[in-house]
Formats: C-alpha cells, structure tokens, sequence
C-alpha cells in the first residue's frame, strides 16, 4: 500500500523535461504555469532547491495538457542520462558489472527523481529491476510516472551500451493497453499491463557483463559518497545539503568555498553569512563529509590509510590522522580495527 509522505525533488529534476518540452515548440513560461516557479529558478540553485510535490504534480500535468499526448511519458524519460544524476549516475557507470550496477539501482533510487521503490534481483533465468508504489501519485498522473521511469530506467544509458540492459520483457501497472504495439515497439519487447508491480526484465546471463566504464573503485567511492547523501537527505536544511552535495559532487575532490559559492551563483561572504544563519559554516560541512567518508572507507574498504587520506583531499597521512584524531579520539588504524 502506498503512503502519503512530505516529499520533494531538488528542482534540478524540471530540467531535462523543460528542455525537452521547448525543443517541442512549448515555453517554459508555459510549462511551469501555476507552479509558482520561474525559470530562472532553475538555474539558480539558491533561490528554491527544493520544489513540494504539489508543484511537480502541476508542472506533469501542464505537460501533458500542453502536448494531449498520451505516452507523453516515455518521451521525456529519454531526456533524464545517467549524468543528470549525479553520484548516482557515476556509481553506476563505474561499477564493474551490470549485475553491481543494478544493485546500485536498487541501493539508492532515492537519489533519482522517481516517485517509486526500487528493487533488483534475480531469479534463476532473469535479472529483474521492479518499481513499487512508495507514495500516492494522483490517478490521472500514474500512467505519465509508469512511463517515464521506465523509460529512463532504459534510456539513461548511453546509446553505445544500451544493448548492456536490452529487456526481455517489461511489465507496467497501468492499463494503457490500446497502446501495447508503441509500447513494444519502444521497449523491444513484449509488454504487459495492469501488473501489481512495474518491471524491467533482463537475461540473467547478462548480468556478469563488464560495464563499459568500470572501475570498482571509483565506485566504491561513489557509492560511498551516495550513502552520506542519503543519510543527509532528511537531517538538514535544503541549503546546508545543497552545499554538502556541491561538495561531494566530484569523487576525491574538494572544492573551496569560493568554488561552491560561485556554483550558488553568490560571493562567499554570502555565502559564510547564510550557513552561520542556520547555525553551521563551510568549514564544519567540509569537516563533517571529511569525517563521515573516513569512517566509511575505514570500516568497510581495504584502502591504505595514505589513500584514504589523499581522497579526502588531505596534503599528508600525518594530517588526516592528525584531523581524525580530533575527531574520534583514536587514530585511523586504531578505528579500522574496532569496526571490523
């Protein structure tokens, strides 16, 4: 059953579907009519980065009036690559095989823009990634959402390793049945309906197939970096985690304030004075990534304390022990030991 929550998108998820909708002849002014959202908004991270639910609901519905398209949804989930993700999107090019990137799917589909539950497992013949209820999505909306996810799930991947994740077949809860032939067409595949779960099937034997990219550290990192994401996502303000994100954004680098506060589109007195408004600083987020990602590294990888140092953008060993001595009170290989 799903539930009603207080949930919300970072507005950067308008993007690819704003952009999409003008190269189809439509205005932004359009597009986000009613929703109390300008367009310069979206380039503004500071001005509103979070958008409610409310607000997306009315931008969907606005595209969908605008366009009367009825798969609507799958064309705009052509618009969402793997990039636009982020961390996420780098844990899973990165990861050594299909099988470890659709477990990063499943681990952390709370850093896509989707409105369900993720999952992925496996059966005897196939790799399965399945899209459950999490919240209520209004009934004239559900089947744009189906589509769209699905979509991405599929089109996200560079068109040079799409052949990675051809499906076998796809299963969509809702009942658009009139348009099974389309839907065929497009996934490549049959296509069933009015199914208690949507799902993305794949051949099993597929699943051990290198990735392209791969690079099991890298990420390792990234999944790393995308577990302190979504430990955050509840705890702080919508500021402070834009902040925090800008500063994992890029694996093993770590940007000074200036950087991150040209990326807010502000000076760093601005900057410094909004975070000491709300009680933190840049220093304080750095050191708090700092110390969560050490832990991390420590307890659950096989990295030298030199290495670990390094991505956390410390100029020598006896500085990050220096630092996580500060912190935990014992040093680096004394916590490794502990929390083995």
């Amino acid at each position: 059953m799903a539930t009603t929550l207080q949930f919300s998108h970072h507005i950067k998820a308008l993007a690819p579907a704003l952009k999409t909708m003008q190269a189809m002849g439509h205005s932004a002014i359009d597009c986000l009519a009613g929703t109390g959202i300008e367009p310069r908004d979206l380039l503004d991270p500071q001005q509103q980065p979070d958008f409610s639910l409310a607000q997306e609901f009315r931008f969907h519905r606005n595209l969908l009036r605008l366009t009367d398209d009825p798969l609507l949804g799958l064309k705009l989930g052509q618009a969402y690559p793997l990039q636009a993700y982020g961390l996420f999107g780098y844990a899973f090019l990165s990861a050594p095989t299909l099988r470890q990137a659709l477990t990063v799917v499943s681990n952390y589909g709370p850093l896509t823009f989707t409105l369900f539950r993720i999952a992925f497992r496996e059966t005897a013949t196939e790799g399965i990634v399945q899209f459950s209820r999490l919240i209520e999505i209004p009934e004239d909306l559900f089947t744009f959402y189906v589509d769209r996810d699905l979509a991405a799930a599929l089109s996200g991947v560079d068109p040079s390793q799409a052949s990675l994740i051809k499906p076998i077949g796809v299963a969509m809860m809702h009942g658009n049945l009139e348009h099974r032939a389309q839907y065929e067409v497009f996934f490549g595949c049959p296509v069933s309906f009015n199914a208690p779960h949507s799902q993305v099937r794949v051949d099993a034997r597929v699943l051990d197939t290198a990735m392209p990219l791969q690079d099991a550290e890298t990420s390792a990192i990234c999944q790393q970096q995308c577990q302190l994401l979504l430990a955050r996502m509840s705890k702080s303000s919508g500021f402070i985690d834009r902040v925090r994100q800008l500063i994992v954004a890029r694996p093993g680098v770590f940007p000074d304030i200036d950087q991150v506060a040209g990326k807010l589109h502000m000076t760093s007195r601005t900057l410094r004075r909004r975070l000491a408004g709300e009680s933190s600083s840049y220093q304080q987020i750095l050191a708090d990534v700092r110390y969560e990602l050490a832990r991390e590294y420590l307890a659950t990888s096989q990295l030298p304390v030199e290495e670990i140092a390094a991505m956390l953008g410390y100029s020598s060993p006896g500085n990050f022990t220096h630092a996580f001595k500060r912190w935990y009170g014992s040093s680096p290989r004394q916590y490794r030991q502990e929390h083995r």
